[in-house]
């Protein structure tokens, strides 16, 4: 079977989709629950070593100096990689000019400071799109409560008067400058647990959408890439990408839990964290070791991430064909397991597709014994989600592959 032949069988599957419950339920698993047999340490010097130093201002910009300064990304970092997929409609978005025109105050933006007046957009991403593309003639406003004469209007549909009122009102930032006493190594990222503390606004970030902001790199961009493929979304019943996509995202895909909250590229970056801690035996919760693995490839160059890809690609397709266009998926259930995928994917990477070549029937019937023995199911199905338990899942299906 070639990548023309994949099975689209996405129609019939639509009613296996993973919910936003679950989707929840995953990012939560991963934390670790807290070690009581850590050792004791000096907490007072605990607190000095992990101290943060916060230095804040503020700043009023007023919406004619903050389109100049949309313009100019070297200005304001408005980079796409902070953009969350679930977007404001055109309703909320002129709700927000309507408060604007009606001079009520808006939240804070939070901008954190790079370089000296060089800064990116911690918190309020969605107010500034908003502003930014009224202001642009990018939408009309709609569903406008106290200014329905106004309603399908753009902005340079207003009246003169009104237009420079708008201009003139002022938008107010808390520009965040952080430092840290603590040495590189240190589990705290200070970026990190200002995103995490300073959404003020909506629902918050949740861990990949977190890692998406603070790590735009070639790395995160294959990311994105890998969950767009057919054979990856065909895997997880998420409805196949189209070039309209590319424009405005379809409300069959908008709708997919895994799509809507990045679960679908966490599950890519599970493939990487995951086999880096079997191969490197790394410790920590999994949601660190994934905020690590992160942190690592931030800086890989091209052809450090062209073989990354490469050698994802080639691991799921393998799977996927062995497993007949269902893999992953446990006796009885219509659904791709996760766990079973973890372990699969990185069990099969570590021992190579070329000797695993021709043994297609013996990996499935293995499968099926392995999720028809409750001890070796439970193992499978991953009731726990220590690094103990993971390696012992991959352990469990390098023997399925192998045996």
């Amino acid at each position: 079977m070639n990548n023309d032949e994949l099975p689209n069988n996405q129609g019939a599957l639509q009613a296996s989709e993973i919910t936003e419950a679950e989707v929840e339920d995953w990012f939560d698993s991963e934390e670790a629950p807290p070690d009581l047999a850590r050792e004791q340490v000096d907490i007072v010097q605990r607190y000095s070593d992990a101290q943060l130093r916060i230095v804040r201002s503020t700043l009023d910009l007023s919406l004619h100096n903050l389109r100049q300064s949309l313009r100019d990304s070297s200005y304001i970092n408005m980079s796409p990689s902070y953009q969350r997929r679930h977007r404001w409609d055109t309703k909320k978005r002129s709700q927000l000019i309507e408060s604007l025109l009606l001079n009520i105050p808006i939240p804070p933006l939070f901008l954190f400071e790079n370089d000296y007046n060089q800064y990116e957009i911690m918190d309020g991403r969605q107010r500034l799109d908003a502003i930014k593309e009224f202001l642009e003639n990018m939408y009309p406003l709609r569903g406008l409560e106290y200014w329905p004469e106004l309603d399908g209007s753009q902005f340079g549909d207003l009246p003169p008067t009104i237009q420079r009122g708008l201009l003139r009102r002022t938008v107010s930032a808390i520009v965040l400058l952080a430092e840290t006493s603590r040495p590189d190594d240190s589990e705290i990222d200070v970026r990190m647990a200002l995103f995490k503390r300073l959404n003020t606004g909506g629902v918050k970030l949740n861990p990949q959408e977190l890692r998406n902001a603070l790590y735009p790199s070639k790395f995160n961009e294959m990311l994105i890439n890998i969950a767009q493929w057919d054979l990856f979304r065909d895997t997880w019943r998420i409805p196949r990408y189209s070039d309209e996509e590319a424009e405005t995202v379809p409300k069959r895909v908008q709708n997919n839990a895994l799509y809507k909250t990045m679960a679908d590229c966490e599950l890519v970056l599970r493939f990487f964290a995951i086999r880096e801690t079997v191969v490197d035996n790394r410790r920590g919760s999994l949601r660190r070791l994934m905020d690590k693995s992160m942190q690592k490839h931030a800086n890989d160059n091209d052809s450090t991430v062209a073989a990354l890809d490469a050698e994802y690609r080639s691991t799921l397709q393998h799977l996927f064909y062995t497993f007949e266009g269902s893999p992953f998926v446990l006796p009885e259930t219509t659904r791709p397991s996760r766990p079973a995928y973890d372990a699969l994917m990185v069990a099969c990477s570590i021992i190579g597709i070329n000797n695993l070549t021709g043994r297609d029937e013996e990996i499935r019937r293995n499968f099926l014994q392995v999720a028809n023995v409750p001890t070796s199911y439970e193992v499978l199905i991953g009731r726990g989600n220590t690094v103990e338990s993971i390696k012992e899942r991959v352990a469990l299906a390098t023997k399925i592959l192998t045996n």
